[in-house]
Order: C-alpha cells, then sequence, then structure tokens
C-alpha cells in the first residue's frame, strides 16, 4: 500500500511549513532582545537573590564579632548557593544581538563573586578572619568590576553592593 506521489509532497511540504514555523516561533524572540527586556527580565530573579541575601546576611558581623565563625562561616556558603542558582537562571535568558560579550564578562564576573562567597566562608570556618577580610576586599573589588561591566543596563537588584557582605 503505497502513497500516492500527490500525497507524499502534501506530506512533505506540511513538514517543511511545520519546521519553518517552529524554527521562526524560537528565532524571533531573540532577535527583539533589547538591553531595557534584558534587564526587565534579569531584574526579577536578582530581586530574589538580594532580598534572600538580606535575610542570610542578616546578623553576621555580630557573629563574626562574637567569634562564631561556624555560624556566619555557613552564611556565606549559603549566600554563595544562593547566586550560584541566581547565575544560572540569568545564563538561560536570551541576550540582545551584539551584548553576549559584555554579559558573559558580566557573569564571569558573578560566578567569581559566588566562588568568592564560599572562600570566605571556608576561611571562616576554618577561623581564619584575617584571611575572610582579605577575601572580602577581592569581594569589593570585583563587585564594582561586575557594577561597570553592566553600567548600560541600569540595573538596581542586579547592581552588586558590596556593603552587603561586612
Amino acid at each position: 500500500m503505497s502513497m500516492s506521489r500527490g500525497k507524499r509532497i502534501w506530506i512533505g511540504l506540511a513538514a517543511v511549513a511545520l519546521a519553518a514555523m517552529s524554527l521562526g516561533a524560537v528565532a524571533a524572540p531573540a532577535e527583539d532582545v533589547t538591553v531595557d527586556s534584558y534587564a526587565a527580565k534579569a531584574e526579577p530573579i536578582c530581586r530574589k537573590n538580594t532580598n534572600a541575601n538580606k535575610k542570610i546576611f542578616k546578623g553576621v558581623r555580630k557573629m563574626v564579632q562574637r567569634n562564631q565563625l561556624g555560624k556566619a562561616a555557613k552564611r556565606f556558603k549559603r549566600a554563595g548557593s544562593s547566586l550560584a542558582a541566581t547565575i544560572r537562571q540569568l545564563r538561560a535568558l536570551p541576550q540582545p544581538p551584539g551584548e553576549e560579550a559584555r554579559l558573559a564578562k558580566w557573569l564571569k564576573y558573578l560566578g567569581i563573586e559566588k566562588s568568592l562567597l564560599f572562600k570566605i566562608g571556608k576561611a571562616l570556618g576554618k577561623g581564619n578572619k584575617f584571611q575572610a577580610q582579605s577575601l572580602i576586599v577581592r569581594l569589593r573589588r570585583n563587585s564594582n568590576f561586575a557594577n561597570n561591566t553592566v553600567l548600560a543596563y541600569e540595573f538596581n537588584f542586579c547592581k552588586i553592593d558590596p556593603s552587603r557582605f561586612t
């Protein structure tokens, strides 16, 4: 039981049309992404992380002053995990054409932030306040690099505020 030539042609055309429509649906949104629309999608993700960090870092300074370094260490590690989840979500967002390099650089700086948060937690866990303080200085410097990379985006919540780490 073979199909007629006409039926095969119509099935083939339908398959090509379906494939073209599905490709168009995927490609169209990426072309419409602007700096403003990217920022609008990124800000709620960053707001969630910022609010989580406010809770995580609440009272950390006093913990360190009271030599409750184990508790403080856990807080920094939790903040690092929270930032890791945020970075994954930001990487998944469609990026504006021509901005890929800038956003890749920014995400790299955010990855360094995450790494430094874990290192600070590790240093505090070992009771090494001096090393933790040195890493916090590096964290502040990295935050400035990250913020300067995406100045054009005029972020509010995605702008890193290094004062929350001290």
